[in-house]
């Protein structure tokens, strides 16, 4: 496990999924205050324990166009179609995690390491959360790994209050 670990960390390559529409909550949601960051932060801090290159995967309308961070601009014509338009311009391995996961336990990544297949998908307590490693573009090839804890995916005006109200129980710097 360790040897495939690090031969894995060696080259990923890891996309924060920043450009959806906000339907569900609000087209400025990678960038909404979570315990005095911005959404999106908390995953960008998150996937530094994996990998430096890290990429927002945004479209031309995103209020993260001016950032300093690399981007990759997509079409934005939906999450799987952005994901694999991401994924042919980088190649493998990359992990993709959506900007409205801000509490990752490293230890749920980390999980995805163990699998062998094209596509590993990450699924916590409370289900899917978008939260996947590419190591090969193969739709056909993939598999599901579970992870025993929740995972806050913040998709409504409740989840992001929910999300909010962990700050006061958690440490943060």
């Amino acid at each position: 496990m360790r040897m495939t670990l690090k031969k894995n960390l060696l080259n990923l390559k890891a996309v924060i999924m920043a450009g959806g529409k906000g339907t569900r909550l609000s087209p400025l949601k990678p960038i909404l205050d979570i315990c005095g960051y911005p959404m999106f932060f908390w995953v960008y801090k998150t996937l530094l324990n994996f990998t430096r290159e890290i990429y927002l995967a945004i479209t031309p309308t995103s209020p993260l166009i001016f950032t300093c961070f690399k981007k990759i601009i997509t079409e934005g014509k939906g999450y799987e179609y952005d994901v694999v338009a991401v994924i042919r311009k980088l190649g493998f391995p990359t992990l993709i995690v959506p900007s409205d996961t801000p509490f990752i336990p490293k230890e749920a990544i980390l999980s995805l390491f163990s699998c062998k297949k094209s596509i590993c998908s990450l699924v916590a307590r409370n289900g899917f959360v978008g939260i996947s490693l590419w190591n090969k573009l193969d739709l056909k090839d993939y598999e599901n790994v579970y992870y025993d804890g929740d995972i806050i995916n913040v998709n409504t005006f409740n989840d992001y209050n929910a999300a909010k109200n962990l700050c006061k129980d958690m440490e943060y710097s």
